[in-house]
């Protein structure tokens, strides 16, 4: 290893590293201030959640659609046999809502936390019924008793069916009212009232981030006992102008996100169109969804004067080929899923990448390129043609559902790195990584990379790596420091030549992390001049360098 840290200490055991990689730093270039919100995630505890310095808790799921406020019951949906399950857990749980209710509960927790609570509206129009078993046997959606012998059952409560029957054919023509009532926008607006009540309004430290929903064109799949048709442009336009102008109406601060897709296919179509085309979207302008949703919104408040909803709001998930070994979501770390993981966040921001998944099956016959997804800018693109100033937000993502490998901790990292990059103005995390998890260093090298509250903040700025599938590089200036972001996605280390737009003078500290080792200081040196250079930054790992501006050298206590 070549001496090159100065009078620094090389904390890392390290391999002879691979060829050198070039990364340039310009502070002149692509300048833009990131939104702190894209450090966001859901549920989790709260005590640690205030600890890491998440900026956002999000309330949501397939759950949240059908939650009564005011019973405090969920459904479990088509994840657990459409069961109508209570989440008070006190003695009592009298009142409305009950006191001590999960919804409270959560909103106290994320301010508490310091984080700004993300709360989804249900928009489906169906609610658990009031008078549901409060213990076992649950009120369910396909009751045996009513509907015949199913393919399975929950063991727990064997008259809660899945909704086949036993040959595996969907049972259809149940009744929603078996666990369900109506729950109109009034209703839910209640909730909204009773929320202000508890916590202030938006303008006085209450709830001011309200979703619309939760994957709605998954609707006819998840909740399917209420909604067995595919939800179509029409029908999820029409709940966004009833619920949102509920929403608005009770909350003039509240900002609203929709419409919540979940994933690839309904950034294009509508359920009822078969993933990407179809008579939906063929009797709507041929306009893929987004865009269109995004024109109902800017059209909407140009003639109502109501800006209906504030962020367009995406899930995204990497997916694996048909018929892939291992899952990226799931957390296989074996050669082949590891660089499908890594490469995956290609489809984040690279106008040439050709999915390594099913989503290249679409073809690219067309203007949209199916096989390329290039999400970010994509969708920036329909905003900025459609309903300019319209935010972005990413409310579900995950590179590794596990929390524990190593490359998902990089993928996490250089996420965040990409959101920043690419002006996403709020993401949430599916779901806050568990305590003491390799993926929660993905969070900390920007929330606390020196273990005493130093954070990214500020600008994202230029920077670009020779050779990005081994060093990914993103910069960014604030507090008088340049801090750039180097993730080595190689099973090899790497040399790193960092060269900057002007010359620096200052002691420079590098932290990092990789899946066997925790977050930490791992050199320090001396730059005078336009470069450095960093030796063996170890295979699949995350490092952070910070240079404080040349003037900062001579202050003392430099951090």
């Amino acid at each position: 290893m070549r001496n090159v840290l100065g009078f620094g200490l090389w904390l890392w055991s390290v391999a002879v590293a691979a060829a050198a990689v070039n990364v340039t730093v310009d502070l002149t270039a692509n300048v833009h201030p990131f939104s702190p919100l894209i450090f966001g995630v859901a549920y989790g505890d709260a005590s640690r959640n205030a600890q890491m310095g998440y900026t956002v808790d999000r309330w949501g799921g397939n759950s949240t659609t059908r939650y009564n406020w005011q019973t405090d019951f969920h459904n479990t949906a088509n994840d657990y046999y459409f069961e109508n399950i209570p989440d008070c857990t006190a003695p009592t749980c009298a009142g409305t809502p009950p006191a001590g209710n999960s919804a409270d509960t959560f909103v106290h927790g994320a301010l508490g936390a310091g984080a700004q609570p993300l709360l989804t509206i249900p928009t489906i129009g169906w609610t658990p019924r009031p008078d549901s078993a409060k213990q076992h046997p649950y009120t369910v959606g396909f009751s045996v008793a009513k509907y015949g012998a199913q393919q399975s059952v929950d063991p727990w409560d064997t008259n809660a069916g899945n909704g086949h029957h036993a040959n595996g054919t969907a049972i259809t023509g149940n009744d929603p009212a078996d666990t369900s009532v109506v729950a109109p926008p009034s209703f839910e607006q209640g909730w909204i009232a009773h929320l202000q009540s508890a916590f202030g309004t938006a303008a006085n430290g209450g709830v001011k981030l309200y979703t619309l929903d939760n994957e709605v064109m998954l609707w006819n799949s998840t909740h399917r006992d209420v909604h067995p048709a595919p939800a179509t442009y029409d029908e999820i336009w029409s709940k966004t102008v009833a619920y949102a102008g509920a929403i608005k109406q009770q909350e003039p601060g509240a900002l609203v996100t929709g419409p919540v897709t979940w994933g690839y296919c309904d950034l294009f179509g509508s359920a009822a169109d078969n993933c990407v085309d179809g008579s939906d979207r063929q009797n709507h302008g041929k306009l893929p969804f987004v865009a269109w949703y995004l024109q109902q919104v800017c059209a909407y408040q140009a003639q109502h004067g109501i800006r209906l909803v504030d962020y367009l709001d995406l899930h995204w998930y990497p997916q694996d080929p048909n018929g892939a070994a291992g899952s990226i979501y799931g957390g296989s770390e074996d050669a082949a899923t590891v660089a499908r993981r890594l490469n995956s966040l290609k489809e984040l921001y690279d106008p040439t990448w050709v999915s390594q998944a099913w989503i290249a099956d679409l073809g690219n016959a067309d203007a949209n390129h199916y096989s390329i997804p290039d999400l970010i800018p994509r969708v920036r693109a329909w905003i900025g043609q459609y309903c300019p100033a319209t935010k972005l937000a990413i409310t579900e993502y995950s590179w590794d559902s596990t929390d524990q490998s190593g490359d998902g901790a990089v993928a996490q990292a250089e996420a965040l790195a990409i959101f920043a990059r690419e002006g996403v103005d709020m993401a949430t995390r599916w779901i806050a990584p568990a305590a003491g998890t390799n993926a929660e260093k993905g969070f900390s090298i920007f929330l606390n990379y020196d273990g005493a509250g130093s954070k990214v903040q500020g600008d994202s700025v230029g920077a670009t790596s020779a050779n990005v599938d081994q060093i990914g590089a993103y910069a960014f200036h604030g507090n008088a420091r340049t801090l750039v972001l180097l993730t080595n996605k190689d099973g090899v280390a790497h040399d790193v030549s960092v060269t900057f737009n002007a010359a620096h003078v200052a002691a420079w500290k590098l932290y990092g992390f990789t899946g066997a080792t925790a977050l930490a200081q791992t050199g320090s040196g001396n730059v005078n001049g336009t470069s450095l250079a960093l030796a063996a930054l170890p295979a699949l790992s995350a490092s952070l360098l910070v240079v404080p501006d040349n003037d900062e050298i001579f202050k003392d206590g430099f951090q």
